[in-house]
């Protein structure tokens, strides 16, 4: 039994899981935003190399979604096979075959899109990678990287599909920037065309290159970072925010190059050109704005660490964007309101950045008090003084506020206190009894916005991570004004809790609504890795119940992807089988006929191709299906293992995991018999009763794996699922005696007994019916 098992296993060792080769990119994506986010501004170097890292995680992570996303699809030969079989069909059965094909054609074509839109997110942060916010000099290797996958983008576009995140058709905007530039390049050669022909068409080319970023780009990173909850700087916000401005920029520059052409063309009217000019400055204001959102999130990242001197520079380059926006937006009359909010911001970002400042000279000035240095201490009272109140006019939120306040009135009874003596030792412990006054009212705050999440975590998650907003803005206040005592770490780490447990059942309900495929698979991750954060935080703080839940809650999830991708490898190997079976007849039909004698073996090749595609299919499917029940095996709390029958769920898979490996060598037989049926065919008998003798072997051990999974499933109560699997087991094991026989025939100089179609049925499909 050993031997054999461990034969088994040799036959699944080279294959990849996709689920799990997803989870690890994923996480690879996370650590680079983290690591991008908490980098010393100062070290370009280091900050340039962590940016491009991160860039190259979500490029890895996109292609793999590719990839997985192609083997997932419906051949062209499953299209072709059901169109055949509706030509053939009449009454009712066409009506059921037109279903199927209009059903695989839709699905065939949603897929396509899927690949699509992964392939336009591998380049476009390849594109990011070389040029956007933080560089200073473009990168060439990268800009070629982005070239190699934008060309695959359009080629995909040779094929008809459409691929609209929610609203906008990507394939519809690429295709008339493909076609527009075919037209001017036509028209060019062609000669006979004006100057101001000319100028019209370069003008429409470029704004429908414009319009591609503009809107079709802009809605699928916006799609994409909703997918992934990308929330706040210790999530993934940041790359969001980079491309946006990124696409956004590139908007800007292509309607600056298209509105001089409209102009020298003479063909457009003001009213467009005049739109025109709005479109540009609404993509110039929008470019600034999340400019000013990266620098923001990475000063909130900095200011959480207690690194208050890069934060405030940060904010500061945050406010300087804000402020190039307001002006962008301030050039048309309907982006008003648009103009208004980037003043807001650009106030408040530059109120953060004072605030920070002053933070930072108050520990300068605890030192010279300690000192006794009154001088040095006056002045830089001052500038305290000077930044709070800058900061008091600026600020726009009640949380930033009001630690404005608290922080005034301190200082300001610093100031009188210096005023009335010398010895200034003692005013230390005035500022840090106000310091603990702060920290009590912003802990206070931090409490009641947490309990508010959790009151609404079940029922209104969304209203759950509001909650949290504020809750980090206090947080960030709190962290950026104390040292991170451990009452404050273990509020850190609570809240930190909190927004990773929102975040898993915000994934969750997102999960439920989704069909099968890669999207799916994709959100069964993302809740094990939010459900996995929080109960790393939840350990931390004590509530070790709860970060335990959360860890078999995450482990069910996972175990549901590592099911779903089986179930649709499984599902592609019956397929695959049917078309093994057809190439099989078709090229011995040809070798017998005497039509063609396989003079560059080409058609033996798309046999044995067809064979061994049917076979890596199964073989997904069989470590798949071995994942999920090893994930789902790891779920420990034993309410949990009851309330979701793991055991019985357990138990079920493993039973499914041998009846898989049954079909995998049987389909191996199948491959070996036919190679003896075509060499016997060909004349070299030897060749074809060793094939004959691999063949028997294959389906014998089949059927030892078939009479294993079937008691398997006797054990569990499934009568059903065990007669099928014995059923099978007898038909494979009399399928082994014909193929020993045409063996022993070889052997006594006797031409083999070749199957016929209702042989061939069961060997490839595992009964006449299917």
């Amino acid at each position: 039994m050993s031997n054999r098992r461990q034969q088994k296993e040799d036959l699944t060792d080279d294959v990849t899981v996709h689920t799990s080769r997803l989870y690890e990119l994923n996480i690879l994506a996370q650590d680079g935003v983290k690591e991008f986010a908490l980098t010393d501004i100062d070290d370009k170097e280091t900050l340039e190399s962590k940016r491009i890292l991160m860039h190259d995680a979500f490029t890895n992570l996109y292609d793999e979604i590719a990839t997985f996303s192609e083997q997932m699809m419906s051949d062209d030969f499953e299209i072709a096979y059901l169109r055949e079989r509706y030509r053939n069909a009449e009454g009712e059965a066409q009506a059921q075959i037109r279903e199927a094909l209009e059903d695989s054609t839709t699905k065939h074509q949603r897929n396509l899109g899927d690949v699509w839109m992964a392939k336009v997110m591998s380049w476009l942060h390849q594109a990011g990678a070389a040029s956007g916010p933080f560089v200073e000099q473009e990168s060439e290797s990268k800009e070629k990287e982005a070239s190699r996958y934008l060309a695959a983008v359009y080629t995909m576009l040779e094929k008809p599909f459409s691929a609209i995140p929610s609203k906008v058709d990507g394939t519809q905007k690429l295709r008339r920037v493909a076609l527009g530039h075919k037209a001017y390049s036509l028209v060019r050669e062609a000669g006979d065309a004006g100057e101001k022909e000319l100028a019209e068409l370069r003008g429409k080319n470029k704004a429908a290159e414009a319009e591609f970023y503009d809107e079709f780009l802009n809605d699928l990173i916006g799609q994409e970072s909703t997918f992934r909850q990308a929330f706040d700087p210790f999530d993934e916000l940041i790359w969001r925010d980079i491309l946006s401005s990124f696409i956004f920029e590139q908007a800007t520059d292509l309607y600056n190059e298209a509105i001089p052409h409209f102009k020298e063309s003479k063909a457009v009217s003001k009213q467009k050109l005049s739109s025109l000019d709005d479109w540009k400055a609404n993509t110039a204001g929008l470019s600034e704005v999340y400019l000013g959102m990266t620098y923001n999130d990475i000063a909130d990242a900095q200011m959480r660490s207690g690194n208050l001197e890069d934060a405030a520079k940060l904010y500061t380059s945050a406010s300087d964007a804000f402020g190039r926006a307001e002006k962008s937006f301030g050039r048309a009359v309907s982006l008003q309101p648009n103009a208004a909010q980037s003043r807001n911001d650009k106030e408040h970002k530059k109120a953060q950045a004072h605030f920070c400042n002053a933070e930072t000279a108050s520990m300068d000035l605890s030192q010279l008090l300690v000192v006794n240095n009154k001088k040095e201490a006056i002045i830089v009272l001052k500038d305290i003084l000077k930044d709070l109140k800058k900061a008091e006019k600026l600020s726009k939120t009640r949380e930033l506020t009001g630690a404005i306040s608290e922080n005034l009135k301190t200082f300001l009874f610093v100031k009188d206190l210096l005023k009335q003596s010398d010895n200034i030792r003692s005013i230390t412990s005035q500022i840090d009894f106000a310091k603990d006054l702060r920290k009590t009212g912003l802990i206070k705050d931090v409490n009641k916005a947490l309990d508010e999440a959790l009151k609404h975590m079940g029922s209104n998650p969304a209203e759950s991570l509001e909650a949290i907003r504020e809750g980090l803005d206090s947080l960030g206040i709190l962290l950026s004004v104390e040292p991170e005592d451990e009452e404050v770490g273990n509020l850190r780490n609570k809240t930190l809790a909190i927004l990773n447990n929102v975040k898993y059942v915000i994934q969750f309900q997102l999960s439920s609504q989704l069909q099968q495929g890669v999207k799916f698979i994709m959100s069964r991750i993302l809740e094990n890795l939010h459900a996995a954060e929080a109960a790393s935080y939840y350990k931390v703080i004590g509530e070790m119940g709860t970060a335990e839940e959360l860890m078999d809650l995450g482990r069910l999830a996972l175990a549901t992807a590592f099911a779903s991708e089986a179930q649709v490898f499984a599902k592609q190997s019956e397929q695959g089988a049917l078309r093994a079976q057809v190439e099989r007849n078709n090229a011995l039909a040809k070798l017998a006929d005497e039509l063609a004698e396989f003079e560059d073996d080409e058609s033996l090749d798309e046999v044995i191709k067809a064979h061994d595609n049917t076979l890596l299919k199964s073989k997904q499917a069989v470590v798949s299906f071995e994942s999920a029940a090893n994930e789902l095996a790891s779920v420990k709390l034993e309410s949990i293992r009851q309330k979701n029958n793991v055991d019985g769920q357990v138990k079920q898979l493993q039973g499914v995991v041998m009846k898989f490996r049954g079909d995998l060598l049987r389909i191996e037989g199948a491959k070996s018999d036919f190679l003896a049926e075509y060499l016997y065919r060909k004349g070299e008998k030897a060749k074809a009763r060793k094939h004959y003798s691999k063949a028997s072997d294959q389906l014998r051990e089949a059927v030892g794996n078939y009479n294993y999974a079937a008691q398997v499933f006797q054990q569990i109560g499934d009568t059903q699922a065990a007669q099928n699997v014995e059923t099978k087991a007898k038909t494979t094991d009399l399928l082994a005696r014909g193929v020993w026989d045409n063996k022993q025939r070889l052997g006594r100089d006797q031409d083999p007994m070749f199957k016929q179609d209702a042989e061939l049925a069961v060997l490839y499909l595992g009964g006449a019916g299917q």
